[in-house]
């Protein structure tokens, strides 16, 4: 309905739980309202409304400014978190609107990622160790798993005990296995012929896999 603050243009909402790099959201934060933060511009006037706006849908309830509010505050308004319910990016912003007339205007948007699905699947297959004998590491190779991606966190386990973890590259997402280095100081200190090697996988986000399938190793040969 035409621009009413052309002189000083929205900045567009922050969201400061989310990553600044793409706007991924932690799949705890999730399950509570999340903050979005809108600077104030130099226009706004008391009485002037403000509401989010999530793929250009208005949602929740308006803010109006008062004499307490300044250009350059931020104001921190809540977003349910029931509207992120599907997994997906989601565009935000708000709508300022002049209350004497009812003119309008939209603020920049600003991306949010959610991501609720555990890497693997519902599988996760055992770590591949090509040959049995080894000198100071044992060398475990991953071929991959459904949905891997950047920044997903391999946390191996030796019979239980955490054992080295590795934190997947963008240059890893290829049909090359990942490979995962066993000390084999850390093998003997379990004090156990045979080893049963696990894994698990936690995404960006926080969601966690389940347990791979495992794979007995001994430490006799």
């Amino acid at each position: 309905m035409g621009n009413i603050f052309t002189q000083h243009p929205f900045i567009a909402p922050t969201v400061p739980i989310s990553d600044p790099t793409d706007g991924l959201l932690q799949a705890s934060d999730l399950l509570k309202p999340i903050p979005v933060d809108i600077s104030i511009w130099d226009d706004a006037q008391p009485g002037y409304s403000i509401q989010i706006k999530v793929n250009e849908r208005l949602v929740g309830d308006s803010y109006v400014l008062t004499e307490d509010n300044h250009p350059g505050d931020v104001i921190r308004l809540l977003l349910d978190h029931n509207c992120l319910a599907n997994d997906g990016e989601y565009r935000i912003s708000y709508r300022a609107t002049n209350h004497w007339n009812g003119v309008y205007d939209d603020s920049p948007q600003t991306t949010l990622k959610v991501d609720r699905t555990p890497p693997g699947a519902a599988l996760l297959a055992p770590l591949i160790f090509p040959t049995a004998s080894f000198g100071d590491r044992l060398i475990g190779l991953l071929p991959g798993y459904a949905g891997m991606a950047r920044g997903d966190v391999i946390q191996t386990l030796c019979n239980d005990v955490p054992g080295p973890a590795h934190t997947v590259a963008a240059d890893e997402l290829t049909l090359r296995p990942i490979e995962i280095g066993f000390d084999r100081e850390l093998l003997h200190s379990l004090a156990t012929d045979t080893v049963l090697i696990e894994y698990i996988v936690t995404d960006r986000a926080g969601n966690g896999s389940t347990t791979s399938l495992p794979t007995l190793v001994s430490l006799q040969v």
